[in-house]
């Protein structure tokens, strides 16, 4: 079995007194990494899903390498539409953060997707996105496959949220039909937990580690609950197992978890 982490949007300013929401997120980031770092020590890596900062400063991704080094294990980066994409790049060169565009671990494959197109808020895969993702498919077809993005590819339930989904997430979802060693799609850019199952793959969003965005809101609505991530859990048979975390903090109260048993 592989174990891999999910944190996302985290959100982090050039200097640590930055809120969003009214949220601390520097302290959110810290209960997190440090709840992952307790309750995870084993895991073989992180997918860090996209709005990594707030303000798009060198000093920014420095002060995210500096959290996400404390989990000693490599961190792969996406992009979110909260990103400097040339920054981020500079950031991932040695220390802590990675911008792999696929790696394997374990008995999978990983392939992390950029859908971003800053500054607009909503998501798009380009043509070498999706060519690149068809070329790794179909040249390991008996490879169990994990798919990571910052934007959700289809519906969240959410209306406003769903505004800003991938334009033209119909193509990945087609994509994915295509190549049946898909067992799971993650993503951030919801500020929430959810999950859904389409033709037999899963669809995954997590939590942000600071503010939270309320479930099924027709508007932007904060929620109140603790920030959080998500636990991947991979077996070499392509089953998954999975859930999501809640770190403890005072601002918040205690943990949690939402448990989603792997399928098949």
């Amino acid at each position: 079995m592989t174990e891999l982490l999910q944190i996302t949007d985290t959100h982090l300013f050039a200097e640590p007194s930055g809120r969003l929401k009214g949220v601390d997120v520097d302290g959110g980031l810290g209960s997190v990494v440090a709840d992952a770092a307790r309750r995870h020590p084993q895991a073989e890596g992180v997918l860090l899903t996209g709005d990594l900062v707030h303000e798009e400063t060198a000093a920014s991704y420095r002060r995210l390498a500096g959290h996400m080094g404390r989990l000693g294990m490599p961190v792969f980066c996406l992009p979110g539409n909260h990103e400097d994409k040339a920054l981020l790049a500079q950031a991932c060169q040695g220390g802590a953060l990675r911008c792999d565009q696929r790696v394997f671990i374990g008995s999978w494959q990983i392939l992390l997707l950029d859908s971003a197109r800053p500054p607009a808020p909503g998501g798009w895969l380009a043509r070498e996105e999706l060519d690149r993702a068809e070329r790794a498919l179909a040249e390991h077809p008996d490879v169990p496959a994990l798919v990571a993005l910052h934007h959700p590819p289809l519906s969240v339930n959410s209306p406003w949220m769903d505004t800003m989904q991938v334009a033209n997430g119909g193509q990945l979802l087609a994509l994915i039909d295509r190549h049946p060693q898909v067992r799971a799609v993650v993503f951030g850019h919801i500020h929430q937990a959810f999950e859904t199952e389409r033709n037999g793959v899963r669809f995954l969003g997590s939590p942000s580690s600071c503010a939270q965005f309320l479930p099924g809101a027709a508007a932007s609505a904060v929620d109140n609950r603790p920030p959080g991530y998500r636990w991947l859990m991979l077996a070499p048979d392509g089953r998954l197992d999975t859930a999501v975390e809640r770190a403890p903090w005072p601002e918040f109260g205690g943990p949690g978890s939402t448990r989603s048993p792997g399928a098949g």
